[in-house]
């Protein structure tokens, strides 16, 4: 029985997600920002290389990256455009924080000013569920679109740049474990913090500023600090992905201990 209503439950959500018109427009912007840039910078990497040549800073960093283990030995141009992509990466995972806490944001705080929270707690449902409900909607579509962007962004970069190249600069081991692994798990931890905010709020707006002004920066300056570890040491990026799983981990247990179903009952009744 409760396995019939958390999939009905799981539906509305969505739905509900896709009618949201301060959620939705950001779907139709990072997909466009996740395939640019790689692209761009994919297609300018040798102009750069061939415009740097007389200039002293730009060599100085094009001597830097060929230093680097894995870019040893390549021609200057392959080496910046690998180098470039691999930061690039970057944007998969600003999109799941920006597209993920937007609509975390709403999920609880705004059944309560709807006034549909209490008749679905009042159902069978337990707390555990709604609140995996209300993650996967809020982060499988995201997560869904992040992949998808990705996959997108990997074969026009590849197909682009393969006759110069003649192999393929995507995706490689750093690009595929940071899009593919790093990014939903990122996804998740946000729209956790943001649910247990949403959870306390009584006002959509007030939440979804806190959002923006605290959780999303708070994030982006996280990952600003370990950027260039995650880029440029693989096992680094490795204990990343075991780090924010185990912390998903706590959070979504916290996030169960501490959700208060008697209290929005008898408060928002």
């Amino acid at each position: 029985m409760n396995g019939g209503i958390l999939t009905l439950f799981l539906r509305r959500e969505i739905r509900d997600i896709r009618g949201n018109s301060r959620v939705w427009p950001l779907y139709l912007v990072f997909p466009v920002l996740g395939i640019g840039f790689p692209v761009v910078f994919a297609l300018l990497a040798p102009l750069w290389v061939d415009g740097g040549r007389a200039d002293r800073d730009a060599q100085v960093i094009i001597n830097l990256v060929q230093r680097l283990a894995e870019f040893r030995g390549l021609p200057p141009s392959e080496a910046i455009a690998r180098y470039l992509l691999r930061n690039a990466a970057g944007i998969f995972i600003l999109m799941p924080v920006a597209l993920a806490s937007t609509s975390a944001a709403f999920s609880i705080v705004g059944e309560k000013t709807q006034r549909t929270l209490e008749p679905i707690l009042a159902t069978p449902i337990t707390d555990r569920q709604f609140l995996v409900a209300k993650l996967l909607a809020c982060t499988g579509p995201t997560v869904v679109v992040t992949l998808v962007v990705a996959i997108v962004a990997t074969v026009l970069v590849d197909v682009l740049t393969a006759q110069r190249y003649h192999t393929l600069l995507l995706p490689d081991r750093f690009w595929a474990l940071g899009a593919f692994v790093l990014s939903p798990l990122v996804a998740i931890a946000v729209a956790l913090v943001t649910m247990r905010l949403s959870a306390r709020a009584t006002d959509p707006q007030a939440t979804v500023q806190t959002t923006a002004l605290f959780i999303i920066p708070a994030f982006l300056i996280t990952i600003g600090v370990f950027g260039k570890l995650l880029t440029t040491y693989f096992p680094a990026l490795v204990a990343g992905c075991v780090i924010v799983a185990l912390a998903d981990l706590a959070l979504f247990r916290s996030n169960v201990r501490r959700f208060q179903r008697e209290e929005i009952l008898t408060r928002w009744a």
